[in-house]
């Protein structure tokens, strides 16, 4: 039988700090999302910027692949999940969501956006990342990606009334900050 997650808690807490640093050590050994879990957390902005950027590139292969075209969208929400996972540092987070909403506006461009699932998935990941800029009380993300927002609410007004529209209801919420 395996643990629960309280069941791990209560190993956790009876454990003394050495054995908590060699478990650490072993899982970064041994797991690449905890080995970038762990860099996250330790490296700060630049180690998280490094892997946004991987992700980026990688996302725009998703989207844009040379030959077949994947109107499922599957590679790249499956990216994006992934680096969820493994990446703690937000302002990376706010700047791989936004991007993956760029990208799926301009594959909705550029291949009809017939596909509400596509849709709700731009809109809630556009969610998310308004959500952690506004989660940001210095409000240096709010200053970073304020007109990067902006752009995309001005793309997303080239679609349908009801998705341009549930767009700028998640905007409204930054403008009123």
């Amino acid at each position: 039988m395996e643990m629960t997650i309280s069941g791990l808690r209560e190993k956790l807490r009876e454990a003394d700090d050495e054995q908590l640093r060699e478990l650490i050590c072993q899982l970064y050994k041994h797991s690449e999302v905890s080995q970038q879990i762990v860099d996250s957390r330790f490296l700060g902005d630049d180690y998280g910027l490094r892997l946004a950027k991987a992700t980026k590139q990688k996302l725009d292969q998703a989207f844009f692949p040379r030959g077949k075209i994947d109107y499922s969208l599957d590679q790249a929400k499956e990216l994006l999940r992934h680096f969820r996972k493994s990446c703690l540092n937000q302002r990376a987070l706010i700047d791989v969501e936004l991007y993956f909403v760029e990208c799926g506006l301009d594959f909705a461009g550029i291949f009809g956006e017939s596909d509400e699932l596509v849709k709700d998935l731009l809109i809630t990941n556009y969610a998310s990342a308004v959500a952690r800029i506004l989660e940001d009380d210095s409000q240096i993300y709010f200053h970073l990606y304020f007109s990067r927002c902006n752009q995309i609410i001005d793309t997303a007004k080239e679609f349908t009334s009801e998705f341009s529209q549930n767009m700028l209801n998640v905007y409204y919420q930054l403008a009123k900050e």
